[in-house]
């Protein structure tokens, strides 16, 4: 199996327009062995930018950090949860092949990683004026979130565009976004606290589970529209002499 960048180009061409002519490959046997491969560097390539603009907002290093780890949460939230898929395909009269499966997920990945390439000068101007870091990290949540259903939406619907039964996979996103989220609490750090950008940290703590933090995180954004927070982000790789901010309210989420 040799990959070109004109087969890859030609992949991801097709993934943006139709999506469902991946899966007709699949179906087909039409160099369908070459194609997860192709999935999942489109994949990486698009978590991989993600990941380093979120890092990016204390220096390179956390950067490049962050878009390794956040290729890890996808595909290994992707590894932990194909057998569910494939199972309850089965189960719900689906009869993709495991093949077809595992194929199948990598499109959602495919596309959930295009669409954060998207996201990315989005991501930049609202961090750019946004001054509370607890909405930054939000806003991150959220943007990721959006990617992840997309990809699932157009994996859905190519599906149903070939008379598919597409119940299992509504299951199955679920499932898949649950435990991504508690990777991705488990990998954190990813957006780094202003007050912190001179101590990298490579992992956290574990602390409580994901759905804990996610909470806090949503009550401390509602009271910051009273309480009004002054903590911001920046991409200046320089530290700000002589500025240090603590929030007990906030360790968890940044450092």
């Amino acid at each position: 199996m040799i990959l070109t960048v004109a087969s890859l180009f030609e992949t991801t061409d097709t993934l943006l327009r139709a999506p469902a002519r991946l899966l007709t490959r699949v179906a087909e046997g039409d160099r369908v062995e070459e194609l997860p491969a192709q999935l999942v560097l489109i994949a990486l390539s698009g978590l991989g930018l993600f990941g380093f603009v979120l890092g990016m907002t204390r220096s390179l290093l956390p950067g490049v950090v962050s878009s390794v780890k956040l290729g890890f949460v996808g595909l290994g939230a992707l590894a932990v949860c194909i057998p569910a898929l494939h199972v309850y395909g089965r189960v719900l009269g689906n009869d993709a092949s495991p093949q077809q499966t595992v194929c199948e997920a990598l499109v959602a990945l495919a596309t959930t990683g295009m669409t954060l390439v998207a996201m990315t000068p989005i991501w930049l101007v609202f961090t750019y004026f946004t001054s509370s870091y607890p909405l930054t990290m939000l806003g991150s949540i959220v943007a990721l979130g959006l990617a992840g259903v997309r990809g699932m939406v157009v994996l859905m619907r190519a599906a149903k565009a070939q008379g598919r039964r597409v119940a299992h996979l509504a299951v199955w996103t679920a499932i898949y976004g649950l435990v991504g989220l508690q990777l991705a609490w488990i990998a954190r750090p990813f957006v780094g606290a202003p007050d912190s950008r001179d101590d990298f940290v490579l992992l956290r703590p574990l602390e409580r589970t994901a759905f804990d933090a996610v909470s806090r995180l949503m009550a401390t954004n509602a009271r910051s529209l009273f309480e009004p927070e002054a903590r911001s982000l920046s991409y200046d790789l320089q530290p700000l002499p002589g500025h240090r901010v603590s929030d007990p309210r906030l360790a968890n989420f940044g450092e």
